[in-house]
């Protein structure tokens, strides 16, 4: 029939640092590429198959997937860098905030149509222990 690959590449880097005693950082980079393509499909003979199953379910059958695989490909590449900071105000009250950076880029635009973009988001918020 068909074979499917796949190929996905993975790098991942981040570093903590307590940088006083009440404040802490944290950053981290990852990249990820995939790919993953889809054979052409080559279907068995239909005399074959109608010896198989005495000509049973073989009328209104249509075997052409000549052109499937030319655009079943994928490929893609996502770079996402993160920095975020914690900081103590009380022994029970920690203030946070984060930001993230996403960049991808898909080379395969017509399986899904262009998703290639970025974008940026900032995260703020308390936290209260007890």
């Amino acid at each position: 029939m068909t074979d499917y690959e796949s190929k996905a590449l993975n790098l991942y880097a981040s570093t903590y640092l307590m940088a006083t005693d009440k404040m802490k950082l944290k950053g981290m980079v990852t990249f990820t590429k995939s790919e993953a393509a889809l054979d052409e499909v080559v279907m068995p003979d239909s005399t074959t198959i109608a010896e198989i199953t005495d000509d049973d379910l073989i009328d209104n059958q249509d075997y052409d997937f000549t052109n499937m695989f030319s655009y079943s490909d994928l490929d893609y590449s996502l770079l996402k860098l993160e920095l975020g900071m914690t900081y103590k105000l009380s022994p029970v009250l920690t203030i946070t905030a984060d930001g993230m950076y996403a960049d991808l880029t898909d080379d395969q635009t017509y399986v899904y149509g262009d998703l290639t973009g970025s974008y940026f988001m900032i995260r703020t918020g308390f936290k209260y222990t007890f």
